[in-house]
């Protein structure tokens, strides 16, 4: 788009200059008195400059012809500070220009009396809930709710609900304001509960994700509780062998707890692997971390997931990571056959807010959190209750206790 600037004594000389420049049906975007001089600092005579550009399709300004001017468009603030006079036609110079600042101030309020960009558009309350007209707990929540990284529209929409469904005495007390939307919080939160193994079955559990997101761990702190604490018989399939430190370590923790290892690195191996544990009671796979942006990558995953036969896939995600980023991860994955969500590091997130957003798109449930490196603690089924009173700021990050 093409825009020129033309200045001018008066409005009507600028007029006639844009007309003469880009042609009658131009279109006048700007008006502004200005003062000329030097390098625009030392005082000058004063002129009027406009904006006007003849690619903008939109309504024209200028000063059409008399027979083509409306009579209620001649009577408009815009009209009456470009010259033109009720009948239609252009009156003269004399007539206007003593008064002309007045009438132009004028067309300017009237032009400011509407949003004139997106940006002023999108700043302007939502009609949904006022947020001036809240009490002063409830105003209070929906800054926590903020501040712990739920979206805004999503804290609109919790705070609203609670206030419909309040007594007007809850309204103040800050509460019973917080209870109210952290059972709302827990109504949104799906959970899967903890693994089920049954006596004289296999159960095939995978865990998958991107790099760095402590899914080495986080395995090792599942069969530990259920070897150790729940006697089951445990089974261990390392298929990073990308990261030799990886396999390592899970074979340190597989010595320490006394289960058996079996390392992996093609699809068939893993096949293979998981044929020579077919007497344990639960077999978890640990898979290599995956960039969610290689598509190459994860079409590997699937087809290893695919001849693992896992009965479950859980997708292992940071809690540090921002909500935006925890959506794209999760739709990246979402091909090769996640059946649940397992955050971790939750201690080190700033907010657990954005959780609500992922789990409403994601539409999977969650199954564990975890809280720190100790095996085989800081890890427990998730709790719906439990993770929306720490959203609502009722209990701490780090409470979690090592039942499963």
């Amino acid at each position: 788009m093409e825009v020129k600037t033309f200045r001018a004594r008066t409005m009507q000389e600028a007029l006639q200059l844009v007309r003469r420049t880009l042609g009658p049906d131009a279109t006048l975007l700007q008006a502004r008195e200005v003062r000329s001089g030097l390098f625009g600092w030392l005082p000058g005579a004063q002129q009027v400059e406009v904006l006007a550009s003849a690619d903008v399709q939109a309504p024209c300004r200028l000063p059409p012809k008399a027979a083509q001017i409306p009579a209620r468009e001649a009577s408009s603030p815009v009209a009456t500070a470009a010259g033109l006079d009720r009948s239609g036609g252009l009156s003269a110079p004399g007539s206007w220009e003593c008064d002309y600042r007045a009438r132009f101030r004028d067309a300017v309020r009237a032009d400011q009396d509407e949003p004139r960009s997106l940006v002023e558009e999108l700043s302007r309350p939502s009609p949904r809930l006022r947020i001036r007209h809240l009490s002063e707990a409830a105003f209070r929540l929906f800054t926590d709710l903020l501040a712990v990284e739920v979206q805004e529209d999503l804290a609109r929409e919790l705070i609203e609900r609670a206030c419909q469904a309040a007594d007007p005495r809850d309204m103040d007390d800050p509460l019973m304001l917080r209870a109210r939307v952290a059972r709302l919080l827990e109504d949104e939160i799906r959970v899967s509960g903890p693994l089920v193994v049954r006596p004289g079955q296999t159960r095939v559990v995978a865990l998958v994700g991107p790099t760095g997101v402590g899914k080495t761990t986080t395995v090792a702190k599942l069969a530990a509780s259920y070897q150790l604490r729940q006697h089951r018989r445990v089974g261990l399939v390392a298929v990073d062998t990308h990261r030799i430190a990886a396999v390592e370590q899970l074979r340190a923790y597989a010595d320490i707890i006394d289960v058996p290892l079996e390392v992996a690195a093609t699809p068939r191996d893993v096949r293979a692997a998981i044929e020579r544990l077919s007497g344990q009671e639960l077999i978890l796979v640990d898979t290599a971390g995956r960039s969610p942006r290689d598509e190459v990558k994860i079409q590997e995953l699937k087809s290893l997931l695919a001849d693992s036969c896992a009965n479950e896939v859980h997708l292992v995600l940071s809690s540090a990571a921002g909500g935006a980023c925890l959506q794209k991860t999760t739709e990246q994955f979402a091909s090769v056959g996640v059946t649940a969500l397992l955050l971790t590091k939750i201690d080190e997130a700033g907010g657990l807010g954005g959780l609500l957003s992922l789990l409403r798109s994601a539409r999977l449930p969650l199954s564990y959190l975890t809280c720190g490196q100790n095996v085989p603690d800081d890890i427990e089924a998730a709790d719906g209750r439990k993770l929306a009173r720490i959203m609502v700021g009722m209990e701490e990050p780090c409470s979690i206790s090592p039942r499963n």
